[in-house]
């Protein structure tokens, strides 16, 4: 009798075992699943923070690093999203889960969760097209849908952008159709001055040139052109005549430099006499006298004779 139960057990003890197996070489293989997530995504974070390192030396407006630190934070966030859900999908495999019946299923509700989110879809591929084209960076001043300031971050879906005063304003990546962009190549320092219609011209502009040309000695590393130009006579307005200095500089500086030459200018047309003019008006009064009185009107105002009883009373 005891020789046909131990018959019996055996095989239900070799199928134990055999679960147990495959239990543990399941365990085993989501463990590696996950280290071997988690070490892509720290090769990734590692390459990304040694080429946004090496260019950290370089100026704030280098294309260079304004690219390395957009692209090394958009990969970052990128393989974060495509490794986890690679392994979740491999650890639900494992499980025993059907994953061809998950990913239909996944499928159908993302194209009906991507027609409920047309706008953030459109966010995030404007985007993407951003970062790639290359036409953005981070530090650039730029103008976008009526707002002018410094870009902070570029992200996928959004795009921080800081003011003046500094409000910090948030756009959707998708909503940047047109905008201006101050921090590509070169910029131009431009500096109208207004005239008085009463002063010579030919003494006024020598006078200009030379505050241009000190100010460029000065100035060298940031200038882009040999001098500055002095144009004169750009309008004829209302009470003055308008010449203006212009001259090449780096991006981002024109605007130090346009306060740099009216100063000086300032100074200079103080020191020689020579007038800024404002706004003049000239009235001209005109005395009209009243109209001759026809003789109608002159006997119907006078008031009417006495008759002969009016008289005799």
């Amino acid at each position: 009798m005891l020789d046909c139960l131990l018959q019996l057990g055996a095989p239900q003890a070799w199928l134990d075992s055999i679960s147990l197996r495959v239990v543990l070489l399941g365990a085993v293989r989501i463990v590696i699943i996950l280290v071997l997530a988690a070490l892509v995504l720290a090769l990734v974070r590692r390459g990304t923070e040694r080429w946004m390192s090496s260019v950290a030396d370089l100026p704030a407006t280098d294309p260079k690093r304004q690219r390395a630190v957009t692209l090394g934070n958009l990969l970052q966030s990128m393989a974060g999203y495509v490794v986890w859900a690679i392994a979740g999908i491999m650890v639900l495999s494992e499980v025993g889960l059907d994953i061809g019946a998950l990913i239909a299923t996944a499928g159908i509700a993302g194209l009906a969760v991507g027609f409920g989110a047309q706008t953030l879809v459109k966010d995030v591929i404007g985007g993407i097209f951003l970062l790639f084209d290359d036409i953005l960076h981070v530090g650039d001043l730029v103008t976008i849908s009526g707002h002018t300031g410094t870009i902070e971050e570029i992200g996928v879906r959004l795009i921080k952008l800081r003011k003046f005063d500094g409000e910090l304003v948030m756009i959707p990546a998708g909503e940047v159709r047109t905008f201006g962009n101050k921090s590509v190549q070169w910029a131009r320092a431009i500096v109208p001055v207004g005239l008085s219609y009463g002063q010579d011209i030919d003494d006024i502009l020598p006078i200009m040139e030379r505050v241009a040309g000190e100010w460029a000695a000065e100035h060298p590393d940031i200038l882009l052109e040999e001098s500055p130009q002095v144009q004169g006579l750009m309008d004829f307005g209302d009470s003055s005549v308008t010449a203006r200095v212009v001259v090449r500089v780096q991006p981002g500086e024109q605007y130090a430099a346009e306060r740099e030459l009216r100063q000086r200018l300032k100074r200079t047309f103080d020191e020689n006499g020579i007038e800024i003019p404002f706004p003049q008006r000239t009235a001209h009064v005109v005395q009209s006298e009243a109209p001759p009185r026809t003789p109608d009107a002159d006997a119907a105002s006078d008031p009417p004779a006495p008759s002969d009883s009016e008289e005799s009373q």
